[in-house]
């Protein structure tokens, strides 16, 4: 039996950096109806404080499922996988939520969190629990010239959030 253990959001930053720029870190969002959805990000943002708490940036396209869970309930989780979950990250890449429940498809167990809606992962060594407090629509000019070329309408809503909490596990005997 695994036991949720608080983590020093700092002390795990460099892990969550090295996994953006490797593979990428699993993203968690829930609907307004309880539904969830896991996705996989290959950029992010962290940097110090809102409110105290560590700031977590994430872009999404209007494009990608997720996007409207984000719109609908503004709290995700940041799932950090390590190398064994490789290409459970991959898989969550390159497939919807539109068309499977990917968790499943994945063997990945979503848990409850502690502070917000979007579930945690078991598996994941590190979950990092946020909560949006703005966001910014395109068009907008913090985009790549190559991303703000395409219509408004597919451009990444950059997604601001405060950290509430991050989370690991223990074994248990």
């Amino acid at each position: 039996m695994n036991e949720r253990l608080q983590l020093d959001f700092w002390e795990c930053a460099s892990d969550i950096l090295h996994r953006l720029n490797k593979g990428g870190v699993l993203c968690t969002v829930v609907d307004q109806t309880g539904q969830h959805n896991v996705l996989t990000l290959g950029w992010g943002q962290i940097g110090p404080f809102y409110h105290g708490h560590p700031v977590f940036v994430i872009a999404v396209t209007p494009l990608r499922y997720s996007w409207r869970f984000l719109e609908e309930v503004p709290e995700f989780v940041i799932a950090v996988p390590d190398e064994a979950l490789a290409e459970a990250a991959a898989f969550c890449g390159r497939r919807s939520g539109r068309d499977l429940d990917k968790f499943e498809a994945a063997g990945l167990s979503p848990v409850p969190s502690q502070h917000v809606r979007a579930p945690s992962i078991r598996e994941c060594p590190i979950n990092v629990e946020c909560r949006i407090y703005a966001r910014v629509a395109p068009p907008h000019m913090l985009l790549t010239p190559e991303h703000r070329q395409r219509p408004a309408e597919e451009q990444h809503t950059i997604y601001f959030a405060e950290v509430l909490g991050t989370y690991g596990w223990r074994d248990r005997a």
